[in-house]
């Protein structure tokens, strides 16, 4: 029988991390950096601007597969998640469904929120059970970031930790996705993620939300 455990991108207990007290708060505001212009060469088409939309691409039913790396990019576990999304408006609901390699199972429901688009730049909010506060993303072409704190289990502790979340579209429904996690700003583990759409909203029915304690 599978052990269900709180919904979390898991360390691996060998991870090394200082569990004595917690990140301190005000850690700045986020700077969005614009990628750099790609070399022109001459007589070769140019590729295609795509903007990633999180409400257009987190739209219907989801996956991804990827690793989870120790402080030194060794692989520690292997993933697969399924999602479901659905947007009504400025606001938008995900769920994720993780298998790992080792038979866990894990589940994270996001609540998503669209905010006005200014000077090209896309702002949006996101709220799960085991983030800190609020969750906050930036989306300008086909890149978007997204900075946050997790409660973590490492090991027999839980800690907090600060996530870097970057994702890049790279081509219809298709986008990479790169989260370096930190603790006091030193890297600690890292998730690769290769995410892909494989169902439109028409064909989806989301779960009702679980109710608060």
């Amino acid at each position: 029988m599978i052990q269900r455990r709180p919904a979390s991108f898991e360390l691996h207990p060998d991870t090394v991390v200082d569990t004595l007290g917690e990140e301190p708060e005000g850690g700045g505001t986020l700077a969005f950096e614009a990628p750099e212009p790609a070399p022109e060469h001459p007589g070769e088409p140019a590729l295609p601007e795509r903007a990633l939309l999180l409400e257009e691409f987190f739209n219907g039913r989801l996956w991804a597969e990827g690793v989870v790396c120790d402080r030194r990019g060794r692989v520690r576990r292997r993933l697969r998640i399924d999602m479901q999304a659905l947007w009504e408006g400025d606001w938008g609901r995900l769920q994720e469904s993780y298998v790992f390699d080792d038979g866990e199972r894990q589940q994270r429901t996001w609540s998503l929120r669209r905010f006005p688009e200014h000077e090209g730049v896309r702002r949006y909010e996101a709220t799960a059970a085991d983030v800190v506060g609020t969750a906050h993303g930036r989306a300008q072409g086909h890149e978007m970031r997204w900075s946050y704190r997790m409660d973590l289990p490492v090991g027999r502790f839980r800690v907090r930790l600060r996530m870097d979340d970057r994702m890049y579209l790279v081509g219809d429904g298709l986008a990479v996705n790169r989260i370096e996690i930190r603790k006091f700003g030193l890297r600690v583990g890292s998730l690769l993620l290769s995410c892909g759409r494989s169902a439109s909203p028409a064909d989806l029915e989301l779960a009702p939300p679980p109710r608060a304690r």
